[in-house]
């Protein structure tokens, strides 16, 4: 079990390496109207990633916020009018000049992890051992936001309890605890530690002394990463590109579970744009 644990915990701290994907300069994080890039003439929308040197045609009564990642400044651009993506800001070439808004961050941060390729990896951990038949729900293969954060997983048929265990990366338990229900929280007085990556197991106790398993991987986020969400998330009734940006921000920090949820906010709101349709349902 223990070198069972020690590759969950391998896995986890291999998917959430830094390894830099390459990206645009900036995103559309709101739009409104038709919105092309000049180029091919390819209609854009929310969560399009624009490179430097693109230019962007906007028609009669379009609009559209463009975040630049790594600088945090935004930028409100309106039609009719024509638009260069510039490394640091966009200038118009026609129409009127873009109005410019600081996010309460410095950046976006680059992406380290693509969410397919987290599901899939962790589907093959997941998949270790006979008898791995509980199905977890969260945190799988995510950073929490918390480091006392709440496990839920499926029912199993016939369990009469749940054994939960949370592990260290060194294999030690730092919890162990039975519930009736599909939903856990740690015991009072224990929390993990910021920054540190861990491992959850459920036992679903079945009425027939048969038990059934499966383990999971997670990491708690580092405190400057958990401060800088929180000085970026919205209020209520925050503007759309706010919550466009936020979510983006849970995702880049690999809170994969955290950001769907917005996501599915926010395609729930604008069903036609299909870049939100494709993070709202992986």
């Amino acid at each position: 079990m223990l070198a069972i644990v020690r590759l969950f915990i391998a896995g986890l701290c291999g998917l959430l390496a830094p390894a830099v994907f390459a990206a645009g300069v900036a995103m559309i994080t709101d739009a409104s109207g038709r919105i092309e890039a000049e180029q091919d003439g390819t209609v854009l929308g929310v969560l399009a990633e624009l490179e430097g040197g693109a230019k962007l045609r906007l028609a009669q009564g379009a609009a559209a916020t463009v975040l630049y990642l790594a600088s945090g400044e935004e930028f409100r651009l309106k039609g009719a009018g024509r638009y260069l993506i510039g490394e640091k800001a966009p200038t118009a070439l026609q129409g009127a000049k873009p109005e410019k808004h600081k996010l309460p961050v410095d950046a976006i941060p680059p992406v380290r992890v693509r969410p397919a390729s987290v599901q899939q990896a962790t589907i093959v951990m997941r998949s270790l051992g006979a008898g791995a038949t509980v199905k977890l729900f969260e945190p799988v293969s995510a950073r929490v936001l918390e480091e006392r954060p709440p496990f839920r997983w499926a029912p199993v048929t016939g369990a009469e309890t749940y054994r939960v265990q949370v592990i260290d990366s060194a294999g030690l338990p730092i919890a162990e605890f039975e519930q009736k229900g599909e939903a856990g929280q740690l015991p009072a007085g224990i929390q993990l530690k910021r920054g540190e990556a861990y491992s959850w197991s459920v036992e679903a106790r079945l009425a027939n002394g048969r038990r059934l398993s499966r383990t999971a991987d997670f990491a708690v986020l580092d405190a400057d990463a958990w401060a800088k969400l929180g000085r970026l998330q919205p209020a209520a009734g925050a503007k759309f590109s706010d919550r466009v940006a936020y979510a983006l921000m849970l995702e880049r920090y690999e809170a994969f579970h955290l950001a769907r949820a917005e996501w599915r906010k926010l395609h729930a709101e604008r069903p036609n744009e299909p870049l939100l349709k494709e993070r709202a349902v992986e």
